[in-house]
């Protein structure tokens, strides 16, 4: 079965926001970052169950997984996705220090 990945308002967000923040700092560590959440994003298209639930997913009434990427200095950050039918929701996308995902966090979503 594939999956439809989509990003949430929420996540577009965050990943305009970390994008930013690293790029005032490296540009290329910036794309090198998209990248990597891209790729991770992009493996969730054929198995997103693969991804473990998110430590916070009992503060939910769904499932919350999560799926982990890297960047080259080794931060890892978050996607924070539900699985609902064929189509993968990117909720949020958290940083290094950030706090778990809160149900208000999506509530709009």
């Amino acid at each position: 079965m594939s999956y439809r990945v989509v990003v949430l308002a929420g996540a577009r967000l965050d990943v305009d926001t970390i994008y930013d923040w690293i790029a005032d700092r490296s540009i290329e560590g910036a794309q090198r970052w998209l990248e990597q959440f891209e790729k991770a994003t992009a493996t969730l298209e054929t198995n997103p169950f693969i991804a473990p639930l998110a430590p916070e997913s009992g503060n939910f009434d769904i499932g919350v997984r999560h799926i982990l990427f890297r960047t080259k200095s080794g931060r890892t950050y978050r996607a924070v996705f539900t699985v609902a039918d064929d189509e993968v929701r990117i909720l949020r996308v958290r940083g290094p220090g950030q706090p778990p995902l809160r149900p208000r966090d999506v509530a709009n979503e």
